[in-house]
């Protein structure tokens, strides 16, 4: 070893030298890179934190499309479970006509049904507190409340303390106008799935569709279809429904008047609404909230939900028998009226398949609307 040349032996392992020499230079160079930027970033604790911050929101992009896809499929199995059982229907709507009653004078706006107990959201001045009690204990009739019958739709579903429940919204009080704006798709899937369950729960011909509202239902113009529903008398002490893509401009004296104790017709429409209106914000992540109110619930996969389940949907409850004085009819024929089922879209062409009003909305994009079977009038 002593004899040997240093030039002849650094010809010999030239490779491997200039190797780990450029390895070196190049650790080096990222590690004068790494202080750089840790100190332009105040310092190496600083910087290691920003870059766990960094990594953590990268690696959430990510997860999230598949957790937004595990909550549409877990919130779709809950409404088809929920939606599918006329007790839960009744069960909401009990729950509000007992809370106009034990809660006063709170105002009842919304319905959460549970497994096990039901719980109904309350608006006042005083703020108060939502009155819960357990299904099995609702009275099965309200006296004192039969003037005053809950119109509940499904507007989807939330988590309300450990556990999901399936939120149904009263028509019946509020502003006579219903508005839904926000995002695009979502507002649109939520008003075809609300008019859908209007139109097979409410007796026949009670609800008009405007143009606009879905691409496979021509509809009326929108005042015609104004007028129509203005000269559409209540039934069962229910007024008739408006359906529309926008309001009827200039804008109808009954709509811009303060609303009554028994408003003369209801509207359900896309877009800002004018005058007296409840708006219903919806967002491009699948939510909507019920604005002045903390109701937030997930509405990304009623529209499917809703096409799923329409023929199971329960019809509006009969009024009180108290009505058979007014009506001459008995209480059983007032129930038998009501129950009677009709075609999705009536006030579509006769004789034809008609649409489904509600077209499915997922977490990022609103699915193909889906058919339901056509119900017939008995």
């Amino acid at each position: 070893m002593r004899n040997i040349d240093p030039f002849v032996w650094f010809r010999q392992h030239s490779d491997a030298i200039f190797r780990w020499v450029g390895i070196a230079g190049a650790v080096l160079l990222c590690f004068l890179l790494l202080r750089m930027w840790a100190m332009r970033w105040g310092g190496w604790r600083k910087a290691w934190a920003r870059l766990c911050r960094e990594l953590a929101i990268t690696v959430h992009a990510f997860a999230e499309p598949v957790r937004a896809w595990l909550r549409y499929r877990s919130t779709l199995r809950l409404l088809v479970r929920r939606l599918s059982t006329p007790a839960v229907w009744r069960d909401a709507e009990r729950a509000l006509t007992a809370a106009r009653v034990a809660a006063a004078p709170g105002r009842p706006y919304a319905a959460l049904v549970g497994t096990d107990t039901v719980t109904v959201l309350l608006a006042g001045p005083d703020n108060a507190e939502p009155w819960t009690m357990t299904r099995a204990e609702l009275p099965p009739v309200t006296p004192e409340a039969a003037d005053a019958r809950p119109l509940v739709v499904a507007i989807g579903a939330m988590e309300h303390g450990a556990e999901r429940r399936c939120v149904f919204l009263d028509l019946a009080v509020g502003p006579p106008v219903v508005s839904v704006t926000g995002d695009e798709r979502a507002s649109r899937a939520l008003l075809q799935a609300v008019a859908a369950q209007l139109d097979m729960r409410l007796p026949d011909q009670l609800v008009v569709v405007a143009e606009g509202v879905h691409h496979k239902h021509p509809g009326l113009p929108v005042r015609d279809a104004y007028r129509e529903a203005r000269k559409t008398p209540p039934r069962l002490g229910l007024a008739p429904v408006l359906v529309a893509a926008g309001l009827p401009d200039p804008l109808p004296p009954e709509l811009a008047a303060p609303p009554g104790d028994a408003p003369a017709l209801r509207t359900l429409v896309l877009g800002p609404g004018r005058g007296y209106v409840r708006s219903l914000l919806t967002e491009r992540y699948g939510r909507v909230a019920v604005i002045g109110t903390p109701l937030l619930a997930r509405c990304d996969a009623l529209g499917r939900a809703v096409a799923r389940v329409l023929d199971k949907m329960p019809p509006v409850l009969p009024p009180a028998p108290v009505a058979e004085a007014a009506t001459g009819q008995s209480a059983d024929e007032l129930f038998e009226e009501a129950e009677e089922s009709a075609p999705v879209f009536r006030s579509g062409p006769a004789k034809t398949a008609a649409p489904v009003l509600a077209a499915p909305a997922r977490p990022t994009q609103t699915a193909e609307p889906a058919q339901a079977p056509k119900r017939t009038a008995t």
